[in-house]
């Protein structure tokens, strides 16, 4: 919990510095006067004046700010160096900054975490062919067969099932259309998808090929105390053949407290074993104790091809960031799908585990996320300000203050209700 803390506070800080940075820069460039740069609100903990600026660390490590002369209505004093005596290009170059910092900043680190390289599972690069449909999934209602390969999913092509998961858990909780290939022919079909409980991003229950191989044991649950050793490979439970990890899962799940017959063949030698699956107190799930025995690949690129995919890999992430905005705004997304600051810091903790390739590239993500939402014309926003530099440019004269304020005030109370809504959702998260 502590070093997931740590995490959050460290990535949220570096990249409110990135944001606040690019404000403090342009401003700076422009003659403005900056009273403040402070990362974090509130009380403040530390600080040092510097000229006319004062640097501070504040108690909540939530965000940040640059405060500028003349930025305030009630406080311009109609310096030449106030915000507000600026032209509307200046004022705007300025706003600017902040989330194009950030688009520098996601740019930047994502073809960093293709040169570092990370560990994937093999799968992912694999054509989609189906090899396993959860009972009553998504997918299964669809029509769709094992033995099935997924083309497209709404008219976008898939051939890995990395393109797959991209889609399928960018589209929660809606009507998509799939095309597959079956015994060589096209087929189409709709598919309304789910929404998984604990991240809010959609689902199938479609699986690629995975066999029922052995990885990690659970020392004093089941499966390690019959004897079962990492590698080995499930190929049958009760007397039926298993032919797929999620197979042998199910029965584990229906048979809690009753002992089950497994033949498992190791190094060309076939085994039988006797375990009883138990109830985990921790996850409050049916297990025998073994984590999936997946195959692994470690890639890692030169300079020029990690920019290449960072590149590409950025541009696919601002897509799919813009659709999910499109589904919010037209109702077609659901408020309970979206996560707040307690599922972030949660991410964060599981990436900086997970190893530094990872960490970079939530950070990158993040920072892509962070600039997107700042440039949404929303009051108290940056995109907010831009459309009030934008009305003023057209008009050829500064808008009513007043009215300014009455926007503002909306926009924060609008921003606030989110805030509460996606909180809410966290913990809900927390309790499933």
């Amino acid at each position: 919990m502590v070093y997931t803390i740590i995490s959050f506070i460290i990535v949220l800080s570096i990249l409110v510095v990135i944001h606040e940075w690019g404000h403090f820069f342009v401003a700076r460039k422009n003659g403005v006067r900056i009273l403040k740069f402070s990362v974090g609100f509130g009380p403040k903990i530390f600080g040092k004046k510097i000229g006319d600026t004062e640097y501070v660390v504040s108690a909540i490590p939530l965000g940040g700010f640059v405060k500028m002369a003349g930025e305030n209505p009630d406080e311009i004093q109609k310096a030449p160096d106030e915000f507000a005596s600026k032209s509307v290009w200046q004022r705007a170059q300025i706003v600017f900054a902040g989330p194009f910092m950030n688009l520098v900043l996601a740019f930047a680190l994502m073809p960093l975490v293709f040169m570092i390289g990370t560990e994937v599972p093999a799968y992912l690069d694999q054509a989609p062919k189906i090899g396993w449909l959860d009972e009553n999934s998504p997918a299964q209602k669809a029509g769709i067969l094992p033995g099935d390969t997924i083309l497209s999913v709404n008219h976008r092509n898939t051939d890995t099932w990395e393109s797959v998961r991209i889609q399928e858990g960018a589209n929660p909780n809606k009507v998509l259309e799939i095309v597959v290939s079956r015994g060589g022919e096209k087929k189409t079909l709709q598919l309304t998808s789910g929404s998984d409980e604990k991240t809010g991003v959609g689902t199938a229950g479609w699986y690629p090929e995975i066999p029922a191989t052995v990885g990690q044991l659970r020392k004093g649950y089941p499966a390690s105390k019959a004897g079962l050793m990492e590698g080995d490979k499930i190929v049958s439970m009760n007397g039926n053949p298993i032919t797929h990890w999620n197979q042998m899962s199910a029965i584990v799940k229906r048979n809690e407290g009753k002992e089950i017959q497994i033949s498992v063949e190791r190094d060309g030698n076939l085994l039988n074993k006797t375990l009883t699956p138990i109830k985990d107190e921790a996850s409050g799930q049916v297990v025998m104790g073994v984590s999936m025995g997946q195959k692994t690949v470690f890639k890692r690129y030169g300079l020029i091809e990690a920019v290449k995919k960072g590149f590409a890999k950025t541009f696919e992430l601002t897509r799919l960031t813009l659709d999910v905005l499109k589904q919010m705004l037209t109702l077609n997304l659901s408020l309970k799908s979206l996560g707040g600051p307690i599922m972030i810091a949660q991410l964060t903790g599981q990436a900086a585990h997970s190893g530094m390739g990872d960490l970079i590239s939530l950070m990158a993500f993040l920072s892509l996320q962070l600039a997107i939402m700042n440039l949404l014309p929303v009051p108290v926003l940056d995109g907010g300000w831009l459309l009030f530099l934008g009305i003023e440019a057209i008009l050829g004269k500064p808008l009513n203050q007043k009215g300014m304020q009455i926007a503002q005030t909306i926009g924060f109370a609008a921003l606030m209700t989110l805030f509460v809504v996606v909180s809410y959702n966290d913990v809900l998260r927390l309790f499933r």
